[in-house]
């Protein structure tokens, strides 16, 4: 019985931590359009620390996004299944319960995400000796969010019905500038967690299920396990909806940075944000209100409540990054820009959960209260590349549009609509005003989306079927220079 919560668990995880810019469902910007490794804002406490050296004045930004997005997913079903109410454990299949309307393509079922994605930052000069300053800053951000709501009953159900996932960073930092050419700074973020979740857990995909069915004294052969062939899965009997509720999480990081202002109108930034350990920590219910875990086995050993609760926690790293930018001006009215982002997500090899409830016991089968899992998830690398032109209208007025590319972390054989992914082209707009010394206004239009995702190589036939997902992100900010 270990395996449920912990399936679900990793479910939740794959959801929040796809943090690459632009990965999954993430905010895609945090701080303005313009904000990056080498943009001088207050939004360089979260992308690059030492570029805070560069301002002269305490700097407020506040402001935040409207995040938009439309996931969808036709599953494709590659193998042999029964029909749902058949009770075949083990194959072979009698011919008359295979199901003859799958293998084949279930309904499109489509999730349509929402919310606004705060940020706050402050900046502020501390000491002055001649060229030579300490400048602090202050960011809250939420870097890593994601909302799905699916059919309940889609042919998704056992990937993900429901989950809400956000991570919040809040991050002191110092830059030292330290010539008038060099900043060099640091930033330690308390991360924040939070997620829930829904999904339908398949019993036959759980190993320790099946060798305690298959040990006396019920002694049923089956099929059962994490390899369990598609004629023995996504039974009625065997599909038992969870749920995970308030599952915290905190965790502490750090990114340096440096920023170099080499020549007029030229600036490049380099920084690297380290891995943030993370262990999830909330309750679970699942639900086994159906005779065959209630009563039909019962004098065999095996009896659980209708429903069961617990506690759980999952264990998981978010990867390292490193970032790369240039920002130089033509002229008084062009200036370009350029960002390479790099994140290991091969570091994500697997997730370690551990769930304990009084009810999963079953001492007569050999199933105790408290165990271990690890999920393998074999996730790649990610780049992001993007490119900006800036053009100012007037004095006071810029326009901006940038365009790029992020490749996907998820590999086909893992990838899930837990997970929707996949290679992106990122294209976005925006606008900058002064107005007058001390305020600056911002406003900026981001639309993501992949390429055509079609997957046949899905481990176990899970995950099979075409993906789809763009994100819409219309942000709006307001800087003031004190």
């Amino acid at each position: 019985m270990r395996a449920p919560l912990a399936l679900a668990l990793a479910l939740a995880a794959l959801a929040s931590s796809r943090a690459a810019r632009g990965q999954a469902l993430t905010a895609p910007n945090v701080g303005t359009g313009l904000s990056g490794a080498a943009t001088i804002d207050p939004a360089a406490v979260w992308w690059n620390p030492a570029a805070l050296g560069f301002l002269e004045r305490p700097t407020a930004l506040l402001g935040g996004s409207l995040l938009v997005g439309d996931v969808s997913y036709q599953r494709e079903r590659r193998g042999q299944y029964q029909r749902g109410d058949a009770l075949g454990f083990a194959l072979p299949i009698p011919a008359e319960n295979l199901d003859p309307a799958r293998p084949g393509t279930a309904p499109a079922v489509r999730a349509n995400p929402f919310g606004v994605v705060p940020t706050a930052f402050v900046a502020f000069p501390l000491a002055r000796v001649g060229a030579t300053r300490l400048v602090a800053g202050l960011g809250v951000s939420v870097p890593y969010a994601a909302i799905l709501q699916f059919d309940p009953d889609g042919a998704q159900r056992w990937q993900l019905q429901s989950a809400t996932i956000a991570t919040v960073f809040v991050t002191p930092a110092i830059a030292w500038h330290l010539h008038d050419a060099v900043s060099v700074g640091a930033g330690v973020s308390y991360v924040f967690g939070l997620a829930e979740l829904a999904k339908v857990v398949d019993f036959a995909t759980l190993g320790d299920v099946g060798a305690a069915l298959a040990r006396p004294p019920i002694a049923q052969r089956n099929d059962f396990g994490p390899r369990a062939p598609t004629g023995v899965r996504e039974l009625d009997v065997l599909a038992r909806p969870i749920r995970l509720r308030r599952m915290i999480a905190s965790g502490l990081t750090f990114n340096v940075g440096i920023a170099l202002r080499p020549a007029r109108g030229l600036t490049v930034g380099l920084a690297y944000q380290h891995s943030t350990p993370l262990t999830f920590a909330g309750s679970f219910e699942l639900d086994l209100d159906d005779p065959f875990f209630t009563r039909d086995l019962a004098s065999q050993g095996l009896q659980f409540p209708a429903r069961v609760v617990g506690d759980a926690t999952l264990g998981f790293t978010l990867p390292r990054s490193f970032r790369t930018a240039v920002s130089y001006d033509l002229n008084a009215r062009v200036g370009l820009g350029a960002s390479f982002d790099y994140v290991t997500w091969s570091q994500v090899e697997r997730f370690d959960a551990r769930v304990r409830s009084p009810a999963l016991a079953q001492p007569a089968l050999g199933l105790g209260d408290t165990q271990q899992l690890a999920l393998p998830r074999r996730w790649r690398d990610t780049v992001a590349v993007e490119g900006t032109v800036r053009f100012a209208l007037s004095a006071r007025l810029l326009a901006w549009a940038m365009g790029g590319y992020h490749s996907a972390a998820t590999p086909d054989d893992t990838l899930d609509v837990a997970s929707p992914d996949g290679d992106r082209i990122v294209a976005a707009t925006g606008l900058r005003l002064r107005v007058g010394e001390a305020w600056t206004l911002y406003g900026d239009l981001e639309v993501q989306t992949i390429l055509p995702r079609t997957v046949v190589g899905s481990d176990h036939d899970l995950g099979n079927g075409t993906y789809g997902l763009t994100l819409v992100n219309a942000g709006a900010h307001v800087q003031r220079a004190f």
